[in-house]
């Protein structure tokens, strides 16, 4: 769904990496299956995998992001849209176990994230018409009396009601749009599975959001990071269960009159298109938590970049401005190797040690 780092850049380095321990120690070439799932192409590289277990894992995971579209795609006929339409009208529906709980999910997150990270809003994001496949979007922006009453009806996700499983929302403006989320989800479910059959050493892109299973004894793999203004910005090891979040103004977006580029990424707040950032990236343990948050520190920009960071328990992230400026944390500053150096707004901000820190109350 979100488009974050580019796919080929991910297989290149994951490919570079892989090339350089298999020539030291005459290992099989890596495996690597390619899936089409959420508009992108899902990529996993499987190293040492024995081939039945590789094969039984690779149908349960193909079967599996399938069955996620049809429930959570937020344009295309899924549960999702069957659900959007009822609240539309005024009425409950029925959701699927995958729906409930990635509901649950955001509305902890949405609470975290001080609401930045919303999926209510994909009748706001259809407006600005990026419920679409082809960038950059051309349609004509919504006007100033749609947002302004989108504004003062703003739709809210915790404000969704679970009822066994039957869903309902008080503001028929509710419309769910889970494509700052359903990747880590996804994510979640595919290292699940792998794991399940007895799969220890794989690289999972999705879309380019990436996730990595690494045995005990082995080097971890090496994922790099687009940089917004052209190239490759630099690269982070990925251990075992790490997940490399990034969100991003480079390949979903509109150009505004003024030739200034739109991310597909909105701000609840405004109702307009996140200012500030140009990039951000969250490293962490759980895949859900850090594609959420990389929307969360966008919509924030670098005056609520630590603010967000402390409220969601990010000791990973970073971020580059649309000034070419960069905020970074200490761990993430640890974990990043960079090819080049955006402008620091000031030193990197003690978060604690690691990637998992506590949440700020």
């Amino acid at each position: 769904m979100r488009r974050a780092a580019s796919t080929s850049e991910v297989r290149l380095a994951a490919a570079l990496a892989g090339l350089l321990a298999l020539a030291g120690c005459g290992r099989e070439p890596d495996r690597v299956e390619q899936l089409h799932v959420f508009g992108s192409l899902a990529e996993l590289r499987l190293r040492d995998a024995p081939p039945a277990q590789a094969q039984a894992a690779l149908a349960e995971i193909s079967a599996m992001l399938n069955q996620r579209e049809r429930e959570w795609h937020a344009w295309q006929d899924s549960d999702l849209t069957r659900i959007n339409a009822a609240f539309a009208r005024g009425e409950p529906a029925e959701a699927p176990d995958s729906v409930l709980a990635l509901l649950r999910r955001s509305q902890a997150l949405s609470a975290r994230s001080d609401g930045l990270f919303d999926p209510a809003i994909g009748g706001l994001i259809a407006a600005w018409g990026f419920h679409t496949s082809s960038f950059p979007v051309m349609s004509p922006v919504p006007g100033d009396a749609v947002l302004q009453a989108w504004r003062e009806q703003r739709p809210r996700i915790t404000e969704v009601r679970i009822d066994g499983n039957r869903l309902s929302a008080p503001n028929p403006r509710t419309q769910l749009d889970f494509d700052a989320v359903a990747e880590g989800a996804a994510a979640e479910e595919v290292l699940a599975t792998l794991r399940r059959h007895g799969l220890s050493h794989v690289l999972v892109n999705l879309g380019g959001d990436v996730v990595a299973l690494v045995p005990p004894g082995e080097a971890p793999w090496q994922v790099s990071l687009r940089d917004p203004f052209g190239g490759v910005l630099g690269g982070v090891p990925l251990g075992d269960g790490e997940a490399l979040f990034t969100s991003g103004n480079y390949n979903k977006f509109r150009n505004s009159d003024a030739g200034a580029r739109q991310p597909h990424i909105l701000d609840p707040r405004t109702a307009q298109p996140a200012r500030g950032a140009a990039a951000v990236v969250v490293l962490h343990a759980d895949p859900v938590l850090a594609d959420a948050a990389a929307s969360a520190l966008f919509v924030a920009g670098p005056s609520g970049f630590e603010h967000i960071a402390r409220r969601m328990g990010l000791g990973c992230a970073m971020m580059v401005t649309d000034e070419n400026e960069m905020l970074v944390t200490v761990a993430m500053a640890a974990r990043v190797q960079l090819l080049r150096d955006p402008v620091p707004l000031g030193p990197p901000l003690d978060l604690g040690p690691g990637c998992v820190v506590a949440p700020a109350g």
